[in-house]
Parts: C-alpha cells; structure tokens; sequence
C-alpha cells in the first residue's frame, strides 16, 4: 500500500489519527479515516510562503464566519524545508450557481466581512489596519500586505501599483498616474465614500471558480485564499469580471452591507482593476485590452465630476 507523505502524516499523527488507520491520498487529495469512513482534503505544495499564506487566510476567514470555509486540521513545513503540507475539511463541491445558493453565499461572505472578536484579534493577527500578517498569494502573483492604516493608500500603492510596477508597461504606467490623479481620490479618500471602510478580512480572489456547493449540506463554500483585512467591497470586485454570480448573491449581501455611496459602480470598477492588472501580469493579451479600458473609463468618469 503506498504510504503518505510523511509531512501529512506528521499533521494527521499531532491531530490523534494514526496513519494506520488512513487511506492513502487518492489523485486530488482525498484521504479517508478507514475506522470512521471521514474525509480530509490533503495538499502539499513546493512554495512555501503561498500556502502559508493560504491557511492564514483560511483560519481568518473562519474567525467571522460559519462554516464558509474549510476547518484547517493542520499545517507543517517538510523536514528539509522544501515543501509543505496542509490538511483540511474535506467538502464535496458542486458548482455554487443555484439561486438558493447564491444567496447563502451572499449573506454568508456579508457576515464574514465583520470585524472579528476581540479574544481571536492577537490568535489571527489583527491589527485593525489594512494588510495581512504575512504574504499571501494571487494566483503566483505575490501581494504585498505590509500594514497601512490608509485604505486609499493601500488600494493605490499596495495593490494597483505594485502590479503596474511589475507589469512595466509604458500605457498602463500613464493611465495609472492619471488613475492616481483623477480617479483614485474621489472615489478612496476618507471623505468621498461612507459607511468607512473598516478592516475586514477579505478572501481576496472570490471569482466563481474559488466557490462551490457542498452536496452534503446543502451549504455554500469558499476556498483557495488571497486574504488581507480591507474594505468588504474591495472583495466583490472580481466577482464581475468572469460571472457566476446571480442578482440574488449582491442582494443578501447588501442586506447586511448596503452599498457604499456615492459611486458604488465605480469603486468596483476599482477594485475589479486589481484583477485586470494581475491577469495581465500573469498571462498578457487580452487582459491588458480590458485593463486599459477600465482605467479609461474611470478617468473619463473623473473628468466629468
């Protein structure tokens, strides 16, 4: 019987399950307790930075929500330092397109994007400033999460600049200086929006491939983390750029987060840029079109103001 890998079998061994009483890893990770029949999603990954990253944002996201995210069981780095392993909650995943899931999805990422208990700030590392604890990844794109107190300067600086520094295109370069000039400041100065963005821990790259349907219970489920604390909204950017979420998800979720005014529309076409910017970094082509057309027509929109 071919064995586990000894990372994972350190996790499942410090959680009180004896590999002996373990399948072995089936081609997507599956691992089953043979005396009780559960199952763990096992991943093991050579960078280990990113999903260090990842099970920080799992375990914060799972301060402020309810069963929403997968339980981490464990995490440990191999004994050469080359790689690491993570166990989790196992969930069987269907696409989470229905409208009776859509709307769970809503109210439940609403009330994950919720300033956590005081007793787990110091246990998940918040800070009540914008940023995250350590760095977490976007795809392979590294973010940059050191603290800011600053949500304007955390947008502009932090996320859409770092990626155009990175692209190192001329174009984008010139559209983001006018971006920063005209657009940016009407739309995340302290004065131009309210209710104030407070830190919230977002998932940070909640496209409709990183949410699914749990077909045991019947409940929504997000996983594949890029967390940082920010504004809740800066999370739903990405949702309108491939689809796969319905009117019913942005109505349970403004139930408990309505809208931030004025120019709701605009700030997610800002907070949808970052997406732009990162797809462009990572893959080029047809991404940059679409880059450079939202910073178009948000400097446009800024000249009319």
């Amino acid at each position: 019987m071919p064995k586990l890998n000894p990372t994972i079998e350190k996790i499942f061994t410090s959680a009180g399950i004896p590999a002996s009483d373990l399948s072995p890893a089936s081609s997507s990770g599956v691992v089953t307790q043979l005396s009780t029949g559960k199952q763990f999603f096992t991943k093991t990954q050579k960078d280990v930075v990113q999903m260090r990253g990842e099970v920080a944002g799992l375990r914060a996201m799972a301060a402020t929500s309810h069963a929403l995210v997968p339980q981490v069981i464990g995490f440990e780095v191999s004994d050469n330092g080359e790689s690491s392993s993570m166990v989790s909650q196992y969930f069987d995943l269907s696409s989470a397109r229905g409208r009776h899931t859509q709307r769970g999805l809503g109210k439940k990422i609403a009330e994950m994007h919720s300033v956590p208990p005081k007793e787990v700030w110091e246990e998940i590392g918040y800070t009540g400033k914008y940023g995250f604890g350590v760095k977490t990844h976007c795809g392979v794109s590294e973010q940059d999460n050191g603290w800011n107190e600053d949500w304007e300067g955390f947008w502009r600086d932090q996320r859409l600049g770092f990626l155009v520094k990175k692209i190192g295109d001329k174009s984008i370069t010139s559209l983001f200086e006018q971006l920063k000039a005209k657009a940016i400041p009407l739309l995340l100065s302290p004065s131009s929006f309210s209710p104030p963005p407070q830190p919230v821990i977002n998932h940070g790259d909640l496209w409709s491939g990183n949410a699914g349907y749990d077909e045991s219970t019947s409940e929504p489920v997000i996983f594949d983390p890029a967390s940082y604390w920010g504004h809740g909204e800066s999370d739903l950017g990405v949702t309108h750029m491939f689809g796969g979420f319905t009117p019913e998800f942005y109505e349970e979720y403004h139930k408990i987060h309505p809208r931030s005014s004025p120019n709701y529309d605009q700030r997610q076409k800002l907070y949808e840029l970052y997406h732009h910017l990162n797809h462009t970094f990572m893959f080029g082509g047809a991404y940059r079109s679409g880059t450079e057309r939202i910073m178009r027509d948000l400097i446009a929109w800024a000249d009319q103001q």
